[in-house]
């Protein structure tokens, strides 16, 4: 799926109940779950003809800056707090800034939610402290952020803001959620969950109600996990810590003409088209390679994507997802299912083209095949090869060059697995008709690694059972 890389600026927050009101509990537990250590909301109603929904929030450090240096990721996740409140178009709504060290923003808009170009991205409103008033002309889902190493703000909403019908895992009940989707007419839904976040059309949610939505959104939480765990992020200290924002899943609203669905800075976008996989248990668990392809390009490091293998390593993360989920719900594994012109698998067709004359890893190989190079790297250095390439990364932030840096991004790639795996790799990689040029072998000789004791070429999976 297309990966884009215009920058658009999101964030997050919380809410829960079954009338106009916050519930405390459901605004604690999904932020103080998702970022325990710096993360604490809590929610009040005024008894008041006019309703506040007060809200405690901590500071974040930025997802587009301090974050992304430290993963060394390519895109990044939200800045958004979810709210759970939708602002209606050219309303004039009430927000007090009691107090706090940091002053935060408003945000009204889910990223490419809105059909309409104009509102396609999100508005950020600078609150000030004491009482604001903010009129946005699209109308659209309210978001707060804070960004900063430390510090805090208190905010309330007026009631000119209409709660949305909003699932938090953990806290929200089905029936608390079926009622939410009778009696709140806002044009979108939010669910989420510490580490995720999805925003969707009404029409689509409504579409799909008849799910079991702490059963998706566990399932979201399990894909994150997994491709999380592949990018080394466990936790070992402060530089391998997951990231402190979540990632945002934004329904689209209309089909786009050659795009299925895209990822870029703070979001993924996914069409109607798909949303069955999106927004169904069974679509997630079974046929949701796409979602995981786009959550992938979010957990790609820049130091080894060159362009043209943009579309290529983000399949790291898909196939991750697709090996647990084929043992735990059944899913076929992708590179055992049969090519529908050969009726050969990718581990049938793809080691047979190695070492052949003419080779070339970018033309030789069709997408999946190519996919079949990185499964004999794990399965000659086991499940802690990606992660370790991940955290070396992180560590050592090697020079990534420029967008178009072809030359120095593959290099990098094989430099750099070469010594994850702690074996002389340009041998493999010449083989598969990956390019090696003159400064890699450089490089390698420097580094005076041996060849693997096995070779990783002649390695195969046999198809599941």
């Amino acid at each position: 799926m297309p990966h884009v890389r215009p920058t658009l600026r999101r964030q997050r927050r919380t809410v829960s109940a079954l009338a106009a009101v916050l519930t405390l509990a459901d605004v604690t537990a999904v932020h103080a779950s998702a970022v325990p250590a710096t993360e604490t909301i809590t929610a009040t109603a005024s008894p008041a003809a006019e309703v506040n929904h007060t809200f405690v929030i901590q500071a974040l450090p930025s997802a587009r800056t301090t974050e992304l240096d430290r993963t060394q990721n390519s895109l990044s996740n939200t800045e958004l707090r979810s709210t759970g409140f939708y602002l209606p178009a050219a309303t004039a709504l009430n927000v007090v800034v009691h107090d706090g060290s940091l002053l935060p923003t408003l945000v009204v808009g889910a990223p490419d939610a809105d059909a309409r170009k104009e509102f396609k991205a999100p508005r950020e409103y600078q609150l000030r402290v004491g009482r604001n008033t903010v009129i946005d002309a699209g109308g659209g889902v309210v978001y707060l952020k804070l960004i900063g190493s430390t510090g805090q703000a208190k905010v309330s909403l007026g009631d000119q803001a209409r709660p949305m019908p909003y699932f938090v895992l953990g806290r929200t009940t089905e029936a608390e959620f079926q009622q939410q989707l009778d009696e709140r007419t806002t044009p979108y839904v939010e669910l989420v969950a510490p580490h995720t976040m999805i925003t969707v059309e009404r029409e689509s949610a409504l579409k799909f109600r008849t799910e079991n939505h702490a059963t998706l959104l566990s399932t979201y939480e399990d894909i994150v996990r997994i491709e999380d765990a592949l990018s080394g992020f466990d936790g070992s200290s402060s530089l391998h810590a997951r990231q402190a924002h979540p990632y945002h899943f934004v329904g689209y609203p209309a089909a786009i003409t050659g795009v299925g669905a895209y990822a870029t800075h703070g979001h993924m976008s996914f069409p109607p088209p798909i949303q069955d996989r999106m927004l169904t248990v069974e679509g997630l668990r079974t046929r949701g390679w796409g979602i995981y392809h786009e959550l992938g390009h979010q957990h790609q490091q820049i130091t080894y994507k060159p362009s043209s293998l943009t579309e290529v390593t983000v399949n790291l993360y898909s196939l991750a997802v697709n090996a647990e989920f084929a043992t735990k719900y059944g899913q076929v594994p992708r590179l055992h299912a049969p090519d529908a012109k050969t009726g050969l698998t990718p581990w049938q067709s793809a080691p047979g083209k190695l070492r052949q004359p003419g080779v070339n890893y970018g033309t030789t190989f069709d997408p999946y095949e190519k996919l079949v190079m990185f499964e004999q790297l794990r399965m000659a250095f086991g499940p802690d090869f990606w992660p370790g390439l991940h955290k070396l990364v992180r560590v050592e932030r090697p020079a990534a060059g420029s967008y178009t840096d072809e030359a120095l991004r593959l290099r990098n790639f094989v430099v750099l697995t070469s010594r994850t795996a702690g074996y002389d790799l340009r041998d493999f990689f010449q083989a598969w008709g990956f390019p090696v040029d003159a400064e890699a072998i450089s490089q390698l000789d420097a580094l005076g690694l041996t060849p693997p004791p096995v070779d990783p070429t002649t390695l195969r999976q046999t198809p599941p059972s």
